[in-house]
């Protein structure tokens, strides 16, 4: 647990024992459910240390003073869409106790082991859903109700800023974590976003914590209402994208 902690100094975090314990036993239960059902592509310690834990972390990172910092979460409310094995939303909560927290995930298997892992690490303030973007992000309570929206997903930009924006409300915060070299699919995905009710996108290079690859940190601010009709069915975002036509096609 040393890297994990010395990371999270890195940003300004300090993990206490109980946060320790509580990283210890997540990872333990990652590798025992990933024997038993495809929870995550990374089997190992080294993998789940570096590509899991510390690099979701690295949301957390401050940049200049424009994007959020450790204490800029205290007490937000924050949802992970297709949070799958809990990565960023678990790692999230663990690091700050005080940050309210929705996992959600389509599939009952890891849903179930989300709520495995928040009973035995005593977690408060965590609620985890079993269900598809599409549909909870027209619920009442949900729909533009969060400070912060986080999705570590691998669907372009232009489908996964209309999973995710709409959650959260008018001068929430949308980050998205994406392979370097994103600049195509912000380009792209631009009338989405301000379809959907985000500012331009800021884009931030991370490479720390760890040793993973450098990150393109996508950063959505929610200046005004979703229109009514986003989020679309399910399915219909990632069929029909929201890019707009090219003049020359």
């Amino acid at each position: 647990m040393e890297s994990v902690v010395a990371a999270a100094q890195l940003l300004g975090v300090d993990l206490d024992d109980r946060q320790q314990a509580q990283f210890q036993r997540y990872r333990e239960l990652i590798e025992l459910r990933s024997q038993q059902f495809n929870l995550t592509g990374h089997k190992t310690w080294d993998k789940i240390r570096e590509e899991l834990f510390i690099r979701s972390l690295r949301v957390l990172t401050p940049a200049g003073g424009s994007v959020p910092t450790p204490e800029w979460f205290a007490g937000k409310r924050a949802i992970d869409v297709g949070t799958g094995a809990g990565i960023p939303g678990m790692i999230l909560k663990i690091a700050l106790p005080d940050l309210e927290v929705t996992l959600l995930d389509s599939m009952g298997k890891r849903t179930n082991f989300l709520a495995e892992v928040a009973n035995e690490l005593e977690l408060k303030g965590l609620e985890v859903i079993t269900g598809r973007a599409e549909d909870l992000g027209q619920e009442i309570g949900h729909r533009e109700a969060y400070d912060v929206v986080v999705a570590r997903g691998v669907a372009r930009l232009a489908e996964l800023s209309e999973l995710t924006v709409p959650f959260a409300k008018i001068g929430g915060t949308v980050i998205l974590p994406k392979s370097q070299g994103v600049q195509d699919e912000v380009d792209e995905a631009s009338a989405a976003f301000e379809v959907l009710g985000s500012a331009p996108a800021l884009v931030i290079p991370v490479d720390k914590p760890g040793s993973s690859p450098p990150d393109d940190m996508v950063y959505l601010m929610k200046i005004s209402s979703t229109p009514e009709q986003f989020p679309r069915r399910v399915g219909i975002p990632h069929q029909s994208p929201l890019i707009e036509p090219d003049e020359n096609d």
